[in-house]
């Protein structure tokens, strides 16, 4: 079993912009079968805004995620920092950013389990 987090603000559509700054992620654990299954929603207190950070890509800012999100092996985004990339590949969590508008939260799936098969980015 894999358990991935996909950042979305509507539930429907991975969020555009910045992963740390959606106002959900929603949980998915896909089973051998490459079925995933929605566990749980999470609303994010970490926004950017919520913590009052100015800067984008703030190192405690993914340490922050990694403690929130740390039981999911792939991060799903829009986008993501580099030095925060760095920071979740070192705490075992791949970062997958799709870098395109309006992707469904079933492509922004497959496009992780095609990461983790690949070892890499999408």
């Amino acid at each position: 079993m894999i358990r991935l987090a996909v950042a979305t603000d509507d539930r429907e559509t991975v969020r555009f912009g910045h992963f740390g700054d959606a106002e959900h992620y929603l949980i998915f654990d896909v089973d051998d079968a490459g079925v995933a299954h929605l566990v749980e929603e999470r609303e994010n207190d970490f926004t950017d805004e919520k913590l009052g950070l100015k800067t984008h890509n703030q190192p405690q800012k993914a340490l922050m995620m990694l403690d929130f999100l740390g039981d999911c092996r792939a991060f799903v985004g829009h986008s993501m920092g580099d030095k925060n990339k760095m920071i979740l590949q070192a705490g075992g969590v791949l970062p997958v950013a799709l870098r395109r508008r309006d992707v469904p939260v079933e492509e922004a799936i497959a496009a992780a389990l095609q990461a983790l098969n690949t070892g890499g980015e999408s």
